[in-house]
């Protein structure tokens, strides 16, 4: 992403040093040095949100990457941030890996310790049963 903008901010350059293709375009100098400030502009932000995400990637866990089992899944104030529709990711972010899945052809199970569940519909979480103690 970084090495596409450093390749517009060049085209500019190259655009600028070189007068017969500006004036062959019709484009003066001015018009240039204010599309390339817009470019570093954008390319400043486009870097600060790529480094956002970035980070959300390295804090979050994914499908990709298994999560190691965690204790959150027996404090019911975690259970207690769930909320309907939350993807699985979100869930694993929150509680951790489930000890078991029953995946079905419509509805899928996540199974915690203490007797407690959460049941996805579509991908999504549509009702869950928080720890017993």
């Amino acid at each position: 992403m970084t090495s596409l903008c450093r390749a517009a901010i060049l085209a500019t350059f190259t655009a600028v040093s070189i007068p017969t293709v500006a004036a062959g375009q019709n484009v003066t100098v001015d018009t240039l040095l204010h599309r390339l400030d817009s470019l570093q502009r954008r390319t400043v932000d486009l870097e600060r949100r790529v480094g956002e995400l970035e980070a959300l990637i390295k804090a979050e866990p994914s499908r990709t990457r298994p999560v190691t089992a965690s204790a959150n899944a027996r404090d019911v104030a975690n259970w207690r941030r769930l909320r309907l529709g939350m993807t699985a990711d979100e869930v694993r972010a929150l509680l951790g890996e489930p000890d078991n899945v029953d995946a079905g052809s419509y509805i899928t199970t996540w199974f915690y310790p203490d007797f407690s569940h959460i049941t996805f519909k579509s991908e999504k979480v549509d009702g869950w049963s928080e720890p017993h103690r």
